[in-house]
């Protein structure tokens, strides 16, 4: 009996040893499951993932052009961002690069920190002439270097007072977009825009100035400088399109022949008309342009549009809030986005007889709106028959042939075509301000309508529903009790909860 008790206890540490075996076996086989496990669950992760945007404003959900445009890049492009992580721009621009990676393997992103890595950025700084925070897009042999100022717009008006600059827009994926469609296209599009004729200047910061035009075409990669028109037998060669904007004076026809040849060969134009009023009462100066555009099937009429049906807070009757769009690519995203156009003097256009053109309206007044005729008593306008009855067009675009489709925003980039291929194209719009420095600034549409259209008359499809993205400004507002319960909840309520549960978890284990 002694011998067998023995036995069992010399036997008991063997089976002990065992039982610890087959316990740490088995929790060895649970952790290599469970990592196993892990590995396929991230794996699966990482190559079958979905990004989602819970911004109100969608900031950083990419476009179907943008996807378009990265689903046919055919060279890798290198994204380095020069930006500081305490940078208020770092956030939005490191989420929408990390966006175009995702979309595309072309698409590669480098952060460059200069206070953490400045040798490193030196480096890269001296490689691609960098002067300032922002981002380079290098694909090899061409290069976009985008600076702050070009991928947000900035309120400056706290400055003065010792505040930060805060953005206010985010332009990441428009700016960028348009750098990589200029990488793929290899060149930017070259706009002249004449003078001579008392048009609005590049140069001019005033209200009717192009200063603030200039700077949103240099965004879209537009080449842009002035021509002098008159004395020159033609377009210079290489010019994509030619803007007329708000011509004073008379175009002769020389320079008439010149734009007519120019469009002949595919040539695009932009015209501006304002409804210049003559040293003689009762009508306008003619610039020559009007006669030549009904050549085109665009009907320029000898009036002054007013809509007194739909004002506008703080303008005069002269300005018109245009937001009834045509069905067209370039007002297809304003008419989706609601956003209004501001023109200020405006002249009404309409359809003429020009077989082989296609003329469709743009923008549209009211019903309410007409065209007052009789300019020589502007002082007491009132609509009558001799008007022209509303709704009353003032903006338009012909392209030749039949009208054009709605644009898949899913299809690949049209290949671009020869000069000799392409067929006309003409926007015309009855006043030049909506264009100037006053109202590009004051209004988002105007911007959105210039840009658009500028770039369908090159062909740049995928650019024309790309708008500048407003930032979400999220404020707490609280009353003056709130911020009282707020205050007495923080100093004297948690606390208290915190030392009852504490004491009735003390009283418990007491127990």
């Amino acid at each position: 009996m002694a011998a067998d008790i023995a036995d069992s206890k010399t036997a008991d540490p063997g089976r002990v040893r065992r039982r610890q075996m087959v316990k740490t076996g088995t929790l060895g086989a649970a952790v290599l499951l469970l990592t196993a496990l892990l590995l396929i669950v991230n794996y699966f992760g990482f190559k079958y993932y979905k990004r989602f945007d819970w911004t109100r404003t969608h900031l950083y959900s990419l476009s179907p052009k943008t996807r378009s445009i990265l689903a046919h890049l055919h060279q890798d492009v290198n994204a380095v961002v020069f930006l500081s992580p305490q940078d208020e721009l770092y956030s939005p621009l490191k989420e929408t690069l990390a966006r175009y990676a995702a979309a595309s393997p072309r698409m590669h992103v480098r952060e460059i920190d200069p206070e953490k890595r400045p040798i490193e950025a030196q480096k890269l700084i001296d490689q691609y002439n960098v002067k300032n925070d922002g981002l380079v897009l290098d694909s090899g042999k061409n290069r976009r270097v985008l600076d702050k100022a070009e991928l947000a717009d900035f309120d400056f008006s706290g400055v003065q007072f010792g505040q930060k600059a805060q953005m206010t827009g985010f332009k990441g994926e428009q700016v960028i977009t348009s750098a990589l469609l200029q990488l793929s296209e290899g060149r930017k599009p070259k706009a002249l825009f004449t003078t001579g004729h008392g048009e609005s200047s590049l140069d001019d910061p005033g209200p009717r100035g192009l200063a603030s035009a200039q700077e949103a075409l240099a965004r879209d990669d537009f080449e842009v400088s002035e021509w002098a028109s008159l004395g020159k037998p033609a377009v210079p060669p290489g010019t994509d399109v030619v803007v007329i904007a708000g011509p004073k004076g008379s175009f002769v026809q020389p320079e008439l022949d010149a734009l007519t040849a120019y469009l002949k060969g595919g040539g695009r134009l932009l015209v501006l008309l304002d409804p210049v009023m003559g040293r003689a009462a009762g009508g306008l100066v003619p610039t020559g342009l009007e006669a030549w555009l009904a050549g085109y099937g665009v009907k320029v009429d000898n009036d002054i549009v007013v809509d007194p049906s739909n004002p506008l807070p703080f303008f005069g009757p002269e300005t018109i809030f245009a937001n009834k769009y045509g069905d067209h690519p370039i007002t297809r995203p304003l008419s989706r986005d609601k956003l209004p156009a501001l023109l200020s003097l405006v002249r009404s256009l309409g359809k003429g007889n020009a077989p082989g053109y296609t003329v469709t309206p743009l923008l549209d007044t009211t019903p309410g709106g007409w065209g007052e005729t009789d300019l020589g008593h502007l002082e007491k306008v009132a609509k009558d028959p001799t008007d022209i009855q509303g709704p009353v067009t003032v903006a338009v675009a012909v392209n030749q042939g039949a009208p054009e489709p709605p644009a898949d925003p899913d299809a690949p980039p049209p290949a671009p075509k020869p000069a000799s291929t392409k067929g006309p194209r003409l926007v015309v719009v009855g006043d030049s301000d909506f264009a100037g420095n006053q109202l590009l600034q004051a209004n988002f549409g105007n911007s959105v309508l210039l840009s658009n259209s500028m770039n369908w008359l090159v062909d740049r499809q995928q650019l024309l529903s790309i708008p500048p993205k407003k930032t979400e400004q999220v404020h707490l507002s609280l009353t003056q009790s709130e911020i009282r319960t707020v205050y007495l909840l923080s100093l004297f309520v948690l606390p208290g909860l915190g030392v009852v549960l504490g004491a009735l978890v003390y009283v418990k284990r007491r127990r």
